[in-house]
């Protein structure tokens, strides 16, 4: 069922008229879930509501080495852990500090499965309504999106797939990142797990599955070497998108498509909005061309998003 925006926002008011620790309010909110839990068009604001707009990653484990509900304990901490170092590595990046203590808290793990979910602490507010209603991500929700969503492309499918905008998300994070990627790639592939799962934003919930086989493509992208980087603006038409993925293909006038990475939840968005409107647009890009490893490295160009606005007066595209 589709619900119009008025109808979200007197769910939303309801749910923060009941905040408070009374047992009148308590009720209110119990009646508010289950009625979010009957329609799926309130999931998300739901959920926006209860984490107060704060990211979740939750992973479930599965394979040969995961037996009934249990798995190695060791590998399953150096698991949590570098998701964790990477987070805070990212977050750290995004405030420009040499250190920073990890705010990432880890739910209770849930029985029936070998399950971890990684949530972004609830930053503190000030009391009133108004901090209530512009309540916004954290820094480290937004670098727990940033990790999530390097994990979700490692593991892409299909045809003509290549290792581009996986380069391109790994190149956009700082170097002390990679380490935390790395362990936690380690983990996965030594352990031979398949790890689904889905990350709730306030963008909206998006699977997550890393194999084997998308430990050992994030393991060889973080071991290539950044050579040069130059920044080029490029005018044409969005050619399609994948939000869970952070990826964009574009057709700039005069050339052939490339495919570049979207590094951020917010430029996600505007990308959707473009694409949407289908309009001609003006997009600037990093271009960094990335080295690999071994005796024959390859060397290419990789994109990746800086901004993107529509043209002035530009038309709508047929």
């Amino acid at each position: 069922m589709t619900l119009t925006d008025k109808a979200l926002d007197e769910f939303r008011d309801a749910w923060l008229a009941a905040e408070g620790d009374d047992f009148a309010s308590r009720l209110q909110r119990q009646s508010l879930e289950a009625l979010a839990a009957e329609n799926v068009a309130l999931h998300r604001t739901l959920f926006e509501l209860t984490n107060r707009a704060q990211s979740e990653l939750d992973l479930h484990l599965t394979g040969d080495t995961v037996h009934g509900h249990d798995a190695n304990a060791e590998w399953f901490a150096q698991l949590v852990r570098g998701v964790a170092d990477a987070t805070k590595e990212v977050a750290k990046h995004l405030l420009d500090r040499q250190r920073r203590a990890s705010t990432l808290r880890i739910l209770a793990l849930s029985p029936g499965s070998v399950r971890v979910v990684l949530r972004a602490a609830t930053p503190e507010e000030a009391a009133g309504r108004t901090a209530q209603m512009t309540r916004t991500p954290s820094v480290d929700s937004k670098s727990l999106d940033t990790v999530a969503v390097l994990l979700a492309r490692s593991q892409a499918e299909g045809a003509n797939v290549t290792d581009d905008v996986l380069s391109g998300l790994a190149a956009n994070l700082p170097q002390k990142a990679h380490a935390g990627l790395k362990r936690a790639a380690r983990a996965i592939d030594a352990q031979d797990w398949d790890v689904e799962g889905e990350l709730r934003s306030q963008h909206g919930f998006q699977r997550i599955h890393v194999g084997p086989a998308g430990a050992k493509a994030l393991l060889r992208v973080l071991d290539e070497r950044q050579e040069s980087t130059t920044e080029v603006t490029l005018v044409g038409a969005i050619d399609g998108q994948r939000r869970s993925v952070g990826a964009l293909w574009f057709a700039p006038d005069g050339a052939g498509a490339i495919e570049a990475a979207v590094p951020t939840a917010e430029l996600m968005e505007q990308v959707v909005q473009h694409d949407a409107a289908n309009q001609r647009v003006q997009a600037v890009f990093d271009v960094v061309t990335i080295i690999g490893k071994g005796a024959n490295p390859r060397r290419r160009d990789v994109y990746t998003l800086r901004s993107i606005e529509p043209l002035p007066d530009a038309p709508t595209l047929l």
